[in-house]
C-alpha cells in the first residue's frame, strides 16, 4: 500500500518494518509499514515511531507547518549597519 498524504504529491514508497517489531509511541499498535526506512540511534532505539492514525492526529493538532522558507525574522546576512 502506498502512503498518500493530504498534499498534491504522488504516493510515497512504503517500507515493510514488520520484522523490527515497532509499536506506536502513542497508542501501542503494531507499526508494520512506514513511509521511510528507520535507522537506529546510538542507544539502539528507533526513537518515537507513530502509526498512521496517530501521526495524522499529531500533524492535525500541531497546526500548519512553516516549511519552505518565509521570513523568520532577524538579519542573517551579516550586513549590519550602525
Amino acid at each position: 500500500m502506498a502512503y498518500q498524504d493530504d498534499r498534491n504529491r504522488g504516493p510515497r514508497q512504503m517500507f515493510d518494518v514488520t520484522a523490527m517489531k515497532l509499536v506506536c509511541a502513542e497508542c501501542g499498535a503494531a507499526v508494520t509499514q512506514l513511509p521511510f526506512e528507520p535507522t537506529q540511534k546510538e542507544d539502539g532505539t528507533y526513537g518515537s515511531i507513530f502509526c498512521y492514525e496517530c501521526n495524522k492526529k499529531r500533524r492535525r493538532d500541531r497546526g500548519p507547518s512553516n516549511f519552505g522558507g518565509g521570513n523568520r525574522g532577524g538579519n542573517r546576512g551579516g550586513n549590519y549597519q550602525n
